[in-house]
Order: structure tokens, then C-alpha cells, then sequence
């Protein structure tokens, strides 16, 4: 049975949203962040989407051709599943399109690495009511923000149980956390 893992950069007050990364995410970069990513994309077997993360990644990803950046071969021409009702087709190489949880369940099932989902805020309610998430990550950069998108939507309970904590460069943290079982 494959694991499923999500993973969110988040600022310290929980803001994920891509039009601010300027304010949280950039001033933040060092080597040893760079390196997490890097080792957490390429180490996946699956990368699992929601539409809108898909759609922003797509154009710009799709676009490099020599392993930028240390991911964009994987990336590229890794094996992904964005879960839409909406998309027909995925033209990123290597897409299938899923349109519900229950086919999530059924490629968990499978023998194999592991699921990366990343920014996908919309998945996290519904894997996580699922039963799906064997760990959560969040890649904790020291800023606030104040306003911006959350990547857990209201309405949603879960409790969770410590795993690691583990310091980045420029006093980024990783916290792990397992769902309680």
C-alpha cells in the first residue's frame, strides 16, 4: 500500500497563497529548503493534484527542458493524477485526470512509492476525512502575512500526532505530523 503525503508551505500564520510568495516565500530560500523539495518531489513514485494547483504549475513547469531547479524533470515526466470534476484531459505529460476520492483510495491500494500531494489546499479536507493521509508536512516560513489563502478550508477536524520537527536555513521549519488512527 502506497503512503500519501501532503506537503505545505505555509507562512506562520497559515497563509499559503501563490500571489503573496514574494512576502513569504521568497526572502526564506536557502540551500538546505531547496534541498528538502527537492529530495521530497524526487523521492515520490505519484504526484497528486487538485485543478487549480495543476493549472498553475502546467504552463510554467512544462516549459523547462534541462532539470531546473533540481525537479523539473520529475515534474515533467513523473506520473501525476489531478482530481477534477471540471478537466477532461491533462496535457502535462504523464496526467490522468481522476474525478473522485474513491479513485484516490484505489491508487493508495497499489504497491509502490509513495503520493506527493503539494499545494493543493482543496485536497486536504477531503483526504484527510478520508482516512487517506498517512503524513502532513508543513514547511513553515517565518513571516505573516495576515490575509491570503489557508490551505485547510473551514469545517474541517482532524487531530494530529507530533513526528519531527527539523530546522531549515533561515529559520524555516519543517514540522511532520501523522493523523491520529
Amino acid at each position: 500500500m502506497r503512503q500519501l503525503i501532503i506537503t505545505q508551505w505555509v507562512s506562520l500564520d497559515g497563509i499559503f497563497d501563490a500571489g503573496s510568495m514574494d512576502k513569504w516565500w521568497m526572502p526564506f530560500d536557502s540551500t538546505s529548503r531547496q534541498q528538502y523539495i527537492q529530495d521530497t518531489i524526487n523521492t515520490c513514485e505519484i504526484m497528486l493534484y487538485g485543478r487549480k494547483t495543476y493549472q498553475m504549475l502546467y504552463p510554467y513547469w512544462s516549459s523547462f527542458k534541462h532539470n531546473e531547479q533540481g525537479v523539473a524533470d520529475k515534474l515533467n515526466k513523473g506520473k501525476k493524477y489531478v482530481l477534477s470534476l471540471t478537466l477532461t484531459t491533462g496535457p502535462w505529460e504523464n496526467t490522468t485526470v481522476i474525478r473522485s476520492i474513491e479513485e484516490v483510495k484505489e491508487i493508495k491500494k497499489e504497491d509502490g512509492g509513495y503520493i506527493l500531494v503539494q499545494g493543493s489546499g482543496s485536497l486536504n479536507k477531503p483526504l484527510l476525512e478520508a482516512g487517506l493521509v498517512d503524513e502532513l508536512r508543513l514547511l513553515i516560513n517565518p513571516a505573516i502575512i495576515g490575509t491570503g489563502e489557508r490551505p485547510f478550508q473551514e469545517n474541517i477536524s482532524c487531530n494530529l500526532q507530533f513526528s519531527s520537527f527539523h530546522p531549515l536555513g533561515k529559520d524555516v521549519i519543517l514540522l511532520t505530523y501523522r493523523p491520529e488512527k
